[in-house]
């Protein structure tokens, strides 16, 4: 009889197929099972991300932009949670995958939304259940350990309770951690709230945006500032006050004092354009601090604006050797009102010996007085030396009206200050118009204007960029083709007689460009085709370069 076959265990769906041995190489199938869990993660990310979710940094300024692609559109915090949801319900792996995103930045508004999420939090937790029926806790977080950004936002009057403090208060003890911690206040904190929120919020902080509104120091509304309790987080590295609004900083500056604390690995500071607020500043202890921001927005109007610049002078003294990359933002009003601050005080080279980076709005007052200002005069700035390590110029707030070299304008003032006094700036590499992108202008004669510009700043060895990150120039015509081949220059594509004219074109991502012989025409006071430089430079540039 013959011997039945060998059994032999079924092969599993999933497993590869043997590999035949007949000398052809055959290309594995691989699908979307087969990617691993970190990169389902990445691109979970990618589809879900919203700006400043998960971080607060500030981040390189110089950052080249992108247009908005507003077919696809761009992710709003409403819509990432809705795709986050849709993520968790697809299967129990992207469940298992997606809830670390589910929970990474928690927003804390109304009563009844903190204590929805401290059930959540609570309930994730697991526990075992013995035999004799009692449950014992296990360590373990829950969906807590997931959650990276807390950002409290107190808007609605009902927030007076002690049940809401004691909600924000329930929900910070379940995030153990929590790296990023944003507070909205409107109004003044109770009595004896803050000194408990830091005492429940992580050591493992390292990010902390705070936002009060109308504070008063006669009224003893000192925010997280005054707090010693600070010095807790050791690893905090963003400290992002700018928010914070003294209504009485000009009249509590010869009545305050501030404790001096110690903040060893913060690197990035934010701060309104308040005396009392860079006062403060300067008596902290910040070994690491390379990044400074100044925002306008955040101070009130009635500051004088000297003793912005007394303090600032006296903060630059502790720091200015520390300061790598400094921006300044200016006030989101409508008005062309410049900022308190002069960029000078940062290009000096006694005060900020190390500077690489400046970004600043084209509202600031400049570097050159331009009242008397002549670009064929060889007049120096107000600068006593060059500036030895300036290497990258941002400027905000410019668009191509301001860029018609017949209608002078504090842009303009910006831009012909570093290419006409070249010699302060010798590490200078590029200027970058930021939000200013000419691929998406309308005005037809936006590539004529800025590679006018460039031109200009090519002269003196620098890179003129737009917020794209582009180099627009002009491109040389082709030399003519040869008689054999003239016939075949004129049969086009498709076999019509045409004649092919070059384009011109950007350097490196630029895709557009302008016709050597094409140049504003129309513009009085500029000729058609190439500019004359001579009679640009002598004309008079008077005006007002704001206080």
């Amino acid at each position: 009889m013959d011997e039945p076959p060998p059994k032999h265990d079924p092969v599993p769906s999933d497993a590869a197929p043997p590999p035949v041995d007949d000398g052809v190489l055959r290309t594995p199938t691989v699908d979307h099972t087969s990617l691993p869990p970190e990169l389902w993660l990445e691109i979970f990310r990618y589809a879900t991300h919203v700006p400043r979710a998960r971080s607060i940094a500030p981040g390189d300024p110089l950052l080249p932009e992108k247009p908005v692609d507003y077919v696809r559109g761009m992710n709003s915090p409403i819509q990432s949670m809705r795709t986050k949801c849709a993520l968790v319900r697809v299967c129990h792996a992207w469940k298992v995958l997606a809830t670390e995103l589910l929970y990474e930045h928690v927003v804390l508004g109304s009563a009844q939304r903190i204590e929805n999420l401290c059930k959540a939090l609570r309930e994730s937790r697991r526990e075992i259940k013995h035999d004799d029926g009692a449950l014992q806790k296990v360590e373990d977080s829950g969906y807590g350990q997931w959650v990276r950004h807390l950002e409290v936002r107190r808007w609605a009057r009902s927030h007076q309770t002690q049940f809401y403090w004691q909600a924000i208060i329930r929900a910070v003890s379940y995030c153990s951690r929590l790296r990023v911690f944003s507070g909205v206040w409107q109004e003044p904190l109770p009595d004896g709230f803050l000194p408990v929120l830091v005492q429940y919020l992580p050591p493992s902080l390292k990010e902390l945006f705070w936002q009060q509104d109308s504070v008063l120091i006669v009224s003893k509304e000192l925010p997280v500032l005054a707090s010693s309790a600070l010095t807790k987080f050791s690893t905090l590295r963003i400290l992002d006050l700018r928010k914070i609004c003294i209504l009485d900083a000009g009249r509590s500056l010869q009545h305050i004092t501030f404790e001096s604390l110690t903040f060893p690995h913060v690197t990035h500071l934010a701060l309104p354009t308040c005396p009392l607020l860079l006062r403060y500043a300067s008596k902290q202890v910040m070994p690491e601090l390379c990044h400074l921001v100044l925002d306008a927005s955040g101070a009130p109007r009635t500051v004088h604006a000297p003793f912005v610049t007394k303090e600032l002078v006296s903060f630059l003294d502790v720091y200015g050797h520390q300061l790598r990359t400094v921006e300044l933002l200016p006030s989101n009003t409508q008005s062309m009102r410049p900022g308190p601050i002069n960029i000078s005080a940062f290009l000096s080279p006694s005060a900020c010996p190390n500077l690489e980076t400046l970004v600043f709005d084209s509202r600031t007052p400049s570097v050159v007085n331009f009242v008397n200002y002549n670009a064929s005069v060889s007049s120096a700035p107000p600068l006593e030396a060059p500036h030895p390590t300036l290497r990258r110029v941002g400027v905000r707030g410019i668009g191509v009206n301001q860029l018609y070299p017949n209608k002078p304008t504090h842009a303009q003032a910006h831009l012909e200050a570093f290419a006409a006094y070249r010699v302060f700036f010798p590490a200078l590499e590029l200027v970058r118009t930021l939000g200013f992108l000419v691929g998406t202008s309308t005005d037809p004669y936006a590539p004529d204007v800025f590679i006018w510009w460039t031109e200009k700043f090519e002269r003196v060895g620098v890179d003129l960029q737009d917020g794209e990150g582009v180099v627009w120039m002009l491109e040389e015509a082709p030399a003519p083709a040869p008689a054999s081949t003239a016939s075949n220059a004129n049969t086009g594509a498709n076999g019509e007689s045409g004649q092919t004219v070059p384009e011109p074109k950007a350097q490196d991502m630029g895709d557009g460009g302008a016709n050597q012989e094409q140049f504003i025409t129309g513009v009085e006071g500029v000729k058609a085709g190439r500019p004359q430089e001579t009679e640009l430079k002598k004309q008079p540039i008077a005006f007002p370069t704001g206080a």
